[in-house]
């Protein structure tokens, strides 16, 4: 049986790695050298309940986690959860956007008698700034080309819906310079961090 101090070690790891995180990115957070944590992590020295509370707070994770062994299955099925936890809340943020759009029309339609219906066109870029920041939040970098494609077209066809009468279909060129910008964007590869 492992002592407590190992399973402490290891859970240490385990959550800086799942966090993509450096040494030296812990060590500046908690304000400690990289040789520390080093240390921490092969068991050379463990961190003070203190530290564990602040390093606790870092991971979002309660100090009782660190003091308990994790099997891969238990990891899994708390990323699993974490993963449903966050596709909810961007689907209800999502729909919120949708429902206050529909709200908008049918106040429009039933009050001043006249037809919002752009409110739904417009629905769509403020949905894509939403999954670009969430996107961004949760550091999945693989949509944001799409994202950024769909807010560019989208973006453009509001305009153009909303100043109808003005006839500005060639404002549709502009978003050529844009999606051409978003290709050759998409080939450059983000340096990756150095783990430890």
């Amino acid at each position: 049986m492992k002592n407590i101090s190992q399973i402490v070690a290891e859970n240490l790891i385990s959550l800086r790695k799942k966090n993509n995180l450096t040494q030296s990115e812990v060590a500046c957070k908690l304000q400690y050298s990289d040789n520390t944590i080093s240390r921490w992590e092969i068991n050379e020295a463990s961190p003070s309940i203190d530290t564990l509370e602040k390093i606790a707070e870092i991971y979002n994770v309660p100090i009782e986690y660190f003091f308990k062994e994790h099997t891969k299955e238990s990891v899994e099925k708390d990323e699993r959860l974490q993963k449903v936890n966050k596709i909810s809340s961007m689907l209800l943020m999502i729909s919120a956007i949708w429902f206050v759009a529909t709200i908008i029309f049918i106040y429009g339609q039933t009050f001043f008698n006249k037809s919002y219906w752009t409110v739904f066109i417009w629905a769509i870029p403020i949905c894509c700034l939403v999954l670009l920041l969430f996107n961004e939040v949760w550091g999945k970098y693989m949509y944001k080309f799409i994202i950024l494609s769909v807010l560019t077209w989208s973006f453009l066809v509001c305009l153009f819906f909303q100043f109808l009468e003005y006839k500005l279909w060639l404002i549709f060129f502009a978003g050529i310079p844009v999606q051409f910008g978003l290709v050759v964007w998409s080939f450059v590869k983000p340096r990756e961090k150095k783990n430890k």
